[in-house]
């Protein structure tokens, strides 16, 4: 198993730099939604580099932890990003449900936060955490809970954003929704795999498997996005909701339309 997770990290590496080197190479300057997208893989890529040195390359006495700490609140960061980013390029359009989207999403994650660290004293349980005496371990366990909460959110959010963009026939760059659906994908088994593996019996053996998991999704993702993600999807335009049936998005554009401007009026008057 062990040299499965040591394939596999190898293998992310490079992937990870032959979609750092495609979204370099295909990034419209018109997209600023594409730096988010870049962002993600040259995270990973570091993270990975981090995981090798220590564990394999002869540096096993830096003390893991800080990276592992480093690294989460980075990738916490970056899902507050990316939500953000995503809600903008798919809405840009639409400016009053952008503006309500903003205002849901202020809500929404510190809410998520806070709900998080509700539960933290029976996860804390859990994982035996009243035991832990050194500082970094309790800094970890602090960490590790807000970005459960985080991740929580932003896998609810990005569906909701799928879900809005599969009912409604919005207009958005081939490329973009492919990066949608993928995002969607990783999220939610990141936020899966995390709470199998707080409520899960802990041991050595689980652990191994669901960071294989893990990893296994990160490289499907990586493939998916690395065949899928071209030139063409920059200027070609897809309407994933309703594609099949002209009528019903005809009707659907016009409610789309007229939620807008409801909402640009309400959100107007609240200005004033």
């Amino acid at each position: 198993m062990n040299g499965w997770i040591n394939a596999a990290q190898y293998l992310t590496v490079a992937l990870a730099s032959l979609l750092v080197y495609r979204l370099l190479w295909l990034r419209d300057r018109r997209e600023p939604v594409y730096w988010v997208f870049l962002a993600f893989p040259v995270i990973k890529l570091l993270e990975t580099l981090a995981y090798l040195i220590y564990s394999g390359w002869g540096l096993g006495h830096v003390d893991y932890r800080i990276v592992w700490i480093l690294s989460t609140a980075i990738l916490s960061a970056f899902s507050l990003w990316l939500v953000y980013a995503l809600a903008r390029a798919v809405l840009a359009e639409l400016p009053g449900i952008l503006h309500f989207s903003r205002i849901l999403l202020n809500t929404a994650f510190p809410l998520a936060i806070l709900i998080a660290f509700s539960t933290a004293r029976s996860e804390y349980g859990v994982t035996h955490g009243a035991k832990f005496s050194d500082p970094l371990d309790r800094l970890m366990f602090i960490f590790s809970v807000a970005d459960r909460g985080i991740s929580m959110a932003s896998v609810l959010l990005l569906i909701a954003i799928l879900a809005f963009i599969l009912w409604f026939p919005v207009k958005m760059s081939r490329n973009l929704a492919i990066f949608c659906v993928g995002f969607v994908i990783y999220f939610a088994s990141k936020t899966g795999l995390e709470l199998v593996n707080i409520y899960a019996a802990p041991s050595a053996k689980t652990e191994v498997i669901l960071s294989s998991c893990g990893s296994l999704v990160l490289i499907l993702c990586f493939l998916y996005w690395t065949v899928f993600v071209g030139p063409k999807g920059q200027t070609a335009e897809v309407r994933m909701g309703h594609s099949w049936r002209l009528g019903e998005q005809e009707r659907l554009l016009a409610q789309l339309e007229s939620l807008n401007g409801a909402l640009m009026r309400n959100s107007q008057r609240l200005q004033l």
